[in-house]
């Protein structure tokens, strides 16, 4: 017998869903390693380049132990790009102890590309690029947040950082952060004496807002960011006698007690960053992004002065940046999707009076815009293209005094141009292959082209040549990674050459005596260079809970014009390391536990009698590391302990500017501890 059955129904509001998946690789064929924020943690109390410097390819120049840049396949400074928030960091990067002025709490996630990328990025992607992701705002839930503090041994300090977010529960899609922190630290210690006045104060903090829908969503993200620096004391000598017993007996001239004062030389900078993003879907699979990016860089350096004036600038200098980007996103069909850009950057550096003193650089305005298109082929699920092309123009204006004391405004233009081909051929679960063809392309720097003058923070006389063309790179890499014996060893390798015409450096000039003191003197002057080079990494899991992991960098420089060895090429190096894991432990999870090897060859490929000194032996530096976590309902408890240089060895890196006059640090222990509350929501 039938029957007819009436279901009771109510009216009710569907939650939005949204299908997400992997984005098509905006780089096809570059390497890329991504750190996340255990990762992050594991360098808490360390700078920038010392977080990235485990990995292949990536290096450090040094300015004593405090200040690092980070080198990618033998190309620093203006040649790497950072973006902070996916704004271009503008900061004044042109100096070798110039660090990016960057919070690094303000991101739990940075991706670190090899390779030209000056497509989609423009001018000073040659090296490649470091992308300090945006911390994805919460769109439901409650607040949840975390504190952490960090102590570190060697220069006794200390650090700590916090960050709450939540949402906006009467305006759905409405998600906020706050974050800031800062670091107090010491003089560094090397094994036999105290690295006098390398102390650091650090400080910053940043607010994020966004409003996100279907259809798109705005966000608004402030940061601010201050950071000084004492440059070593041992740096700064009188007279040419002393300067040159200086590099030679090995010992520094000046030795101090320990102390946490901060006196000349030193650094000051502080940074803001203000960004602006919208977005919105023209349809389901076409996308326009629209983004303005403000930044103001201010930075002091003082010298030691005579008459009481050490606390009066020697230079003061002051930059304005506004970006602007759009781009496009679109879908044409199945095998083709990508997205067309446009760029923009007005840039303003002023040199603020009251310094009494020549500027180093003088002041200029620079403007550039470009355009670009990126366009990525699928075909299947193993294989991908990916080809784009970027025109970009800019202009540099310059305002200063002539030798003669008479003002004058020298411009320079320049017309650049770039593309990229890459294949990515995934052969089987286990092989993953990258091949990528690129040109890129730099203006010189106004430093490069203006120079004149004593560089305090390096310690070195810094000539220019206002001759100097555009920078002009063609790289190759192939890079291959996957696993073999039953997944038991994992493997990577990268090769990659790289010809960059007019490659711009500083090439010692000898000494110079100044009224200030005696200092090393440099020219900024191009050549023809070619640079290859291999990156391996390999982890064998050789139990249940142990692993074998290394990781090498070879880097080979040539001048092709003087047919000689490039100068300050990074040293061969491996990292290998021992490692422990474990799930669960007792009521800890995500235990690992390492002993580190960190293996530095003595350069020998270097041009003979340029440098004041010849390069410093090779060294072999042991460490470890450990962290774990704790659930405490939906809190969580995390860990983490890192030392370097345990055996407390005496060593100088080939890549610090300071290894003239100092060793390097000595023994560090640092400690990590993070507490965190509340939950992501359930999905």
């Amino acid at each position: 017998m039938a029957k007819d059955l009436f279901l009771e129904h109510h009216g009710s509001e569907l939650r939005d869903l949204e299908v997400i998946r992997k984005r098509p690789d905006e780089n096809v064929g570059l390497s890329r390693t991504e750190l996340d924020k255990v990762a992050l943690e594991s360098s808490t109390g360390r700078t920038l380049a010392e977080a990235l410097s485990n990995i292949p390819g990536v290096n450090m120049l040094s300015s004593g132990p405090t200040i690092n840049k980070p080198v990618i396949h033998g190309l620093y400074g203006n040649r790497i790009l950072t973006l902070n928030q996916g704004i271009r960091q503008e900061d004044q990067q042109w100096g070798t102890e110039h660090a990016p002025n960057l919070d690094p709490f303000s991101s739990d996630r940075i991706t670190v590309v090899k390779g030209a990328a000056s497509v989609q990025y423009g001018a000073d992607a040659m090296g490649g690029v470091i992308i300090t992701e945006p911390v994805e705002l919460p769109r439901e839930g409650g607040e949840r947040g975390e504190v952490r503090g960090v102590g570190l041994w060697n220069g006794r300090g200390v650090g700590g950082n916090g960050s709450l977010q939540g949402t906006v529960t009467a305006i759905r899609g409405l998600g906020w952060r706050v974050q800031g922190g800062g670091r107090y630290i010491g003089d560094a210690q090397a094994p036999a004496y105290v690295l006098s006045n390398t102390g650091m104060r650090e400080s910053g903090g940043s607010a994020a807002l966004g409003w996100h829908r279907f259809r798109g969503g705005v966000d608004v993200f402030y940061s601010y960011f201050a950071r000084e620096l004492g440059i070593l004391r041992a740096s700064h000598i009188g007279n040419l006698t002393d300067l040159r017993n200086a590099i030679e007996s090995g010992d520094p001239w000046y030795q101090a007690p320990f102390t946490y004062t901060i006196e000349a030389p030193r650094q000051s900078v502080r940074h803001h960053l203000l960004k602006v993003e919208s977005s919105y879907r023209i349809t389901d699979r076409n996308e326009l992004v629209l983004t303005y990016g403000y930044q103001a860089d201010d930075r002091q350096e003082f010298d030691i002065r005579r008459g009481g004036r050490s606390e009066r600038p020697a230079i003061d200098l002051w930059l304005v940046t506004h970006t602007g980007d759009a781009v496009f996103k679109h879908f044409i069909g199945k095998h083709v999707h990508g997205k067309v850009g446009a760029n923009g950057v007005l840039q303003r550096n002023s040199n603020l009076p009251g310094t009494g003193i020549r500027p180093l650089i003088p002041d200029f305005q620079k403007s550039s815009g470009g355009v670009f298109v990126l366009e990525h082929m699928p075909l299947g699920d193993r294989l991908e293209f990916e080809a784009g092309a970027r025109l970009e123009v800019s202009r540099l204006e310059i305002g200063k005094y002539d030798n003669n004391d008479a003002y004058i405004t020298p411009e320079h233009a320049f017309v650049n141009h770039a593309f990229s081909v890459g294949v990515n051929r995934t052969f089987a679960d286990s092989a993953h292959l990258r091949a990528n063809v690129s040109s890129a392309y730099r203006p010189p720097q106004v430093s490069e082209l203006y120079s004149e003058g004593l560089h305090h923070g390096s310690a070195a006389i810094e000539i220019g040549d206002p001759s100097l063309a555009s920078e002009r790179s063609l790289k190759a890499t192939i890079d291959l990674n996957g696993r073999a014996l039953k997944s038991k060893l994992e493997w990577g390798a990268t090769v990659y050459f790289d010809r960059i015409a007019n490659y711009i450096y500083l090439r010692p000039q000898g000494y110079q005596l100044t009224i200030r003191g005696a200092f090393p003197e440099f020219a900024y002057v191009a050549t023809d260079a070619l640079l290859w080079g291999l990156d391996l990494s390999g982890e064998f899991a050789v139990g249940p809970h142990w692993a074998l992991r290394s990781r090498w960098s070879f880097v080979r420089g040539r001048d092709r014009k003087l047919d000689e060895w490039l100068f300050q090429m990074p040293s061969d190096r491996g990292v290998n390391s021992l490692v422990w894991r474990s799930q669960k432990v007792g009521g800890w999870r995500a235990i690992e536990a390492s002993a580190i090897s960190t293996l530095v060859f003595e350069q020998t490929r270097f041009p003979v009698g340029l440098d004041f000194t010849t390069p410093p032996p090779g060294y072999q530096l042991l460490g470890f590391s450990f962290s774990a976590s704790k659930p405490l309902g939906k809190n969580e408890l995390r860990i983490g302990i890192q030392g370097s240089n345990l055996l407390n060895m005496t060593y100088r890196d080939y890549l610090d500017r300071f290894r003239y006059f100092a060793d390097a640090r000595g023994s560090d222990v640092s400690v990590m501890v993070r507490y965190s509350w509340g939950a992501p929501p359930a999905h």
